[in-house]
């Protein structure tokens, strides 16, 4: 029988901050990971940080693998994408010594948060018992809004929102009311309280939007909640502000629970992991710092930009994890034609910013001159992604 452990701990910032421009702590950061033991006892890994992105996960992805006895490809290494978060830096960009040795010092304290997490996670393996649920997600909203000077930023009820939330439910198959796990993902960005300040004016850390519902998750359920972004390029928290967040997080782990009021069983007796290769259509990205709206742009075409599509299948579940950040409607459209059912997740092992649609190209908008990916990237990912979810 498939067994399952996790595992959480806390990302120790003592001594990190001031980094990044984060000088204080609103609520801590932590790191998750859910284990999966085969009947031969290969062992699989979902590792879970509350961060923006990972550019470079080779040290994370080491400290799971050790800590789990898999192989380094047997990880799969996310992040929840809150807004407010420090990231690894390359030290070259930083602007002195002192900066670089908090740097490393962060870097080393992800890795050993993973560790712990991980090694929670084999200590607690037990035969599991799986179910799926679907609900409700009131939380996000379109990003994408026309204005006279072009498209931008900002809120738009009327463009397009997958609001759905999906969910797997990782139980002890010795005590159905023990909860293992919760995964969860939505298309929402956590960016509720991003830019939020202490008294000294300086950046404070937050899980924001996906770690307050998962915090929540666990006091109710009792187990490991991990929440894996979904196709969130285009999307936003409906709301912001600190009493947002409360607010938003109480409406996301409410949507959560309600869900599994109605979950149907899962079949699984293994759990194993594909990948695919692909190279996509690049162009050169916009310099960040001059981004504004616009009328017209010329998209610079570029050399191929090359990404990898990966697979978890548990049963008859399967799961697609991507580096890029896709736009609502593409998760949604993909779901749609799969010949078998599949949920998308991105940010999976690595970050490579925007891959949007055609439209968003047309429109001129933020994330296509935000994009390393050229027109006509979409249609080639769909195309890979279909292949592996329908020959897995």
């Amino acid at each position: 029988m498939l067994r399952c452990g996790a595992g959480k701990a806390t990302i120790d910032l003592e001594g990190v901050l001031p980094h990044d421009g984060f000088a204080g702590v609103n609520d801590d950061l932590c790191m998750r990971a859910l284990v999966f033991e085969n009947a031969d006892g290969n062992r699989s890994c979902l590792l879970s940080a509350e961060e923006t992105s990972l550019r470079d996960d080779a040290s994370l992805r080491a400290a799971a693998a050790q800590a789990v006895g898999c192989a380094e490809d047997a990880v799969w290494v996310s992040v929840t994408h809150t807004f407010s978060a420090p990231h690894v830096r390359t030290p070259g960009h930083l602007a002195d010594d002192a900066a670089r040795e908090r740097n490393e010092l962060f870097a080393k304290r992800l890795a050993g948060a993973a560790r712990d997490a991980c090694v929670q996670a084999v200590a607690s393996l037990a035969p599991a018992r799986f179910a799926t649920a679907v609900g409700s997600c009131s939380v996000n909203v379109n990003r994408d809004v026309e204005m006279p000077e072009g498209w931008w930023l900002g809120t738009n009820p009327d463009g397009f929102s997958d609001r759905t939330v999906r969910v797997l439910s990782v139980r002890s198959a010795a005590d159905p009311e023990q909860v293992i796990a919760i995964v969860f993902t939505a298309d929402v960005q956590s960016s509720v309280v991003q830019g939020l300040r202490g008294e000294g004016g300086g950046l404070l850390v937050s899980g924001d939007l996906a770690g307050g519902a998962m915090r929540l998750l666990e006091r109710e359920l009792d187990g490991t909640a991990i929440f894996l972004t979904g196709a969130a390029g285009d999307q936003a928290p409906c709301l912001t502000g600190t009493e947002a967040l409360a607010e938003l997080s109480e409406k996301l782990a409410a949507e959560v629970v309600a869900a599994l009021g109605h979950a149907e069983k899962l079949q699984a007796d293994g759990f194993r992991l594909l990948s695919k290769s692909v190279s996509l259509p690049g162009q050169r990205r916009a310099d960040f710092a001059t981004l504004s709206p616009q009328l017209r742009y010329d998209f610079e075409p570029a050399g191929p930009e090359p990404t990898t599509v990966y697979l978890a299948r548990l049963g008859g579940l399967a799961v697609a994890g991507i580096q890029p950040e896709v736009e609502s409607r593409f998760g949604a459209r993909l779901r749609g034609i799969a010949s078998r059912p599949f949920e998308l997740v991105t940010l999976v092992n690595g970050a490579q910013k925007y891959l949007p649609g055609a439209d968003s190209y047309d429109r001129i908008t933020y994330e296509a001159m935000n994009s390393g990916f050229a027109r006509g990237a979409e249609e080639r990912l769909e195309k890979a992604i279909l292949d592996l979810v329908n020959k897995s």
